[in-house]
């Protein structure tokens, strides 16, 4: 139990009272039936307000977790005796998910059922363990606050972005892409085919009209296209040293992970094939190329269970792993971090021969403090340090990208927050100019 304000102003008057009986003898009769009276109230208020039995409690909250998003979690709680209650909750949220506010404070309705939210944001993925639920419950006009703990453990995942999926599967739809960053389709080239015909709608390129068809309709309808089916797609993830290093919310690694359970999506819903494979000094895993739901969950547990290690990448194993373990012609999309030439020689040499058979990407992200030293403004002899060393690094990163691209391998710099749907972009626009 604890008091309420107005508890502690009753007991400093009854204090009051008893000091000065001490002076009045008449005081002292009338010391004791204000504490009389005092404590009838008390512990009447405290009837009025329920024990620990009796309360139901039920958490609801995503299944699973998504890395990097805020996600709501609601607390519902119910007890019929409770009605008109007020009450304030605290949830043993895990501090890795950031939960906010840690207090929530509501009322419970005539049913006597309350129910409260609090955010959270997963920057690592993993597993994580919810406690119990404590609440205060008392009277808007009560003198005591009943505190209880109700048992709620439960143990939670956080996962590689899925609610960035459930976005897209609403962005894909008619061959239209809302994603900030992506454009619309173009019109149908050598790698896509008819899928069928649907009513115009505004946006729609006037060259997809079919005039016969809409002769027949007395209405504008459109030829509807996908991208060709059953091609393949490698997703390679470097998962050393420099994959550690913080971009914004997320480390590099794990805007990584997010991007490649985005493309691995978007790949099998045009149909390709996808494939994973995690490298260190070694290769970690291996996931050949496959289509089909039980692919995506392979995939999607694998992503899960990525862990970066503070070893330097050994390229020259992976790829040729893959160059050995992969004889069809595809798409390579290798994650990674992309420093000065001397630095990324090794990459660039087994990537260069690499792209000799296959269609290979060479994706990494800028950190959004080395974008923001190059562009703020130079103030003072500190401040130009700190963009001469921005420039530096960005210069031998782009030296490095020519490299790349001289040799026929493509490029892509990126912002770690755009990453996702960057390289989703990228992908369709390969497909659309029929190059994978």
């Amino acid at each position: 139990m604890a008091p309420q304000p107005r508890l502690l102003w009753a007991v400093a008057i009854g204090a009051a009272l008893i000091a000065l009986s001490i002076a009045s003898p008449v005081l002292v009769l009338l010391a004791v039936l204000y504490h009389a009276g005092l404590v009838l109230i008390l512990a009447r208020d405290l009837a009025l307000l329920p024990g620990r039995k009796g309360y139901r409690v039920r958490r609801l909250m995503p299944e699973p977790f998504s890395l990097g998003e805020r996600e709501e979690v609601r607390i519902v709680i119910e007890n019929a005796a409770a009605a008109g209650l007020h009450v304030r909750i605290a949830d043993h949220a895990p501090d890795d998910l950031r939960p906010q506010p840690r207090e929530v404070e509501g009322m419970f309705d005539h049913n006597g059922r309350v129910e409260l939210a609090y955010n959270t944001s997963s920057p690592r993925r993993g597993a994580y363990r919810f406690g119990a639920v404590d609440l205060q419950v008392w009277r808007r006009d009560g003198w005591w606050r009943r505190q209880l703990r109700l048992q709620l453990q439960r143990e939670v995942a956080v996962f590689p972005n899925v609610v960035a999926i459930k976005r897209i599967q609403l962005t894909l739809r008619r061959g239209l892409r809302a994603m900030s960053g992506l454009r619309r389709a173009k019109p149908p080239g050598a790698s896509t085919a008819f899928a069928g015909l649907r009513d115009y709608v505004r946006g729609d390129d006037i060259r997809r009209v079919s005039w016969t068809a809409t002769a027949r309709r007395d209405h504008p309808v459109v030829v509807e296209v996908e991208a060709e089916r059953g091609q393949q797609v490698m997703i390679a993830i470097d998962c050393g040293r420099l994959m550690t290093a913080p971009a914004g919310d997320l480390d590099k690694l794990d805007h990584a992970v997010n991007a490649a359970l985005m493309l691995a999506w978007v790949a099998q819903a045009f149909g390709d094939r996808v494939g994973l494979m995690t490298f260190d000094d070694r290769v970690t895993n291996f996931i050949k190329p496959e289509r089909g739901p039980a692919q995506l969950r392979r995939i999607t547990e694998a992503l899960y269970a990525i862990r970066p290690e503070y070893v330097e990448p050994d390229f020259g194993h992976a790829l040729t792993h893959l160059a050995l373990r992969v004889g069809r012609r595809s798409m390579i999309v290798i994650l990674t971090d992309l420093q000065d030439p001397e630095a990324s020689k090794e990459l660039v040499a087994h990537a260069l021969r690499l792209a000799a058979r296959h269609l290979v990407l060479v994706v990494a992200m800028s950190d959004p403090a080395v974008l923001s030293a190059r562009h703020a403004p130079i103030t003072t002899s500190s401040r130009a340090y700190e963009w001469a060393a921005a420039e530096e690094f960005m210069a031998s990163r782009r030296e490095s990208f020519e490299l790349l691209r001289r040799g026929g391998v493509l490029g892509l710099d990126v912002v770690a927050g755009n990453l996702s749907p960057a390289l989703v972009e990228r992908y369709l626009e390969l497909k659309e100019r029929a190059l994978l």
